[in-house]
């Protein structure tokens, strides 16, 4: 699967669009979009933006997201993408463990569907870095599919034998975040045909001596 992910994300990042609607039965996009009422402020960061249609959407609900991918094939594809939409977004390739942005730039970080990275502590501690305090990072980590239909039980199974759906990771998860210094939780979003899962981690405001 991870080499299947690697192929995704660079040589075949052309097909990713494509794919993950299939593999979604049409929802992914919709799952990506759950997280939106979570995030704060106006700008936000994309972490791993792949081919940029986040961005876009940011956009439109009158953000100011810039976006972050390591993928040379995702940055390329993304700036093809937003150029014909005559849309203008800061897109930067960089690897998570070392952003390349000043501390406390931004009230609100972004990411769907994210790899490894997610629980890294190196990316977590970067992440912590670069959010303002009261900021927070939102991702859609996984989601299940539970419509009735045959498509939606055979997303279903090819999530959960894919371990895109896997839920036993999140105790664990929680508990990275909070030792990088976030205030974390686990939110749960049913839509008519799937549940969305969303980690919604806080950076404290800091604690004022009031000696």
């Amino acid at each position: 699967m991870n080499f299947f992910f690697r192929l995704l994300y660079n040589e075949m990042a052309w097909t990713y669009d494509v794919v993950s609607w299939v593999v979604s039965m049409g929802q992914w996009r919709s799952w990506q979009r759950a997280g939106f009422a979570r995030l704060r402020g106006k700008r936000v960061l994309e972490i791993a933006h792949g081919t940029g249609n986040m961005l876009l959407d940011l956009t439109a609900l009158g953000l100011q997201p810039t976006g972050l991918d390591l993928s040379a094939a995702m940055g390329k594809i993304a700036s093809g993408k937003l150029r014909r939409r005559g849309v203008a977004v800061p897109l930067v390739r960089a690897r998570v463990q070392a952003l390349p942005f000043a501390s406390q730039s931004f009230p609100s970080l972004f990411a769907t569907f994210p790899t490894e990275f997610i629980v890294d502590p190196l990316a977590l501690a970067e992440f912590f870095r670069v959010l303002q305090p009261g900021g927070v990072l939102v991702a859609v980590p996984v989601a299940q599919v539970t419509g009735p239909t045959l498509p939606d039980r055979f997303a279903d199974w090819l999530f959960r034998v894919t371990g895109q759906s896997a839920t036993n990771w999140f105790a664990p998860l929680i508990a990275r975040y909070t030792q990088a210094g976030f205030t974390a939780h686990i939110e749960r979003i049913t839509l008519p045909r799937s549940i969305v899962t969303l980690i919604v981690a806080e950076k404290p405001w800091p604690q004022i001596d009031k000696g």
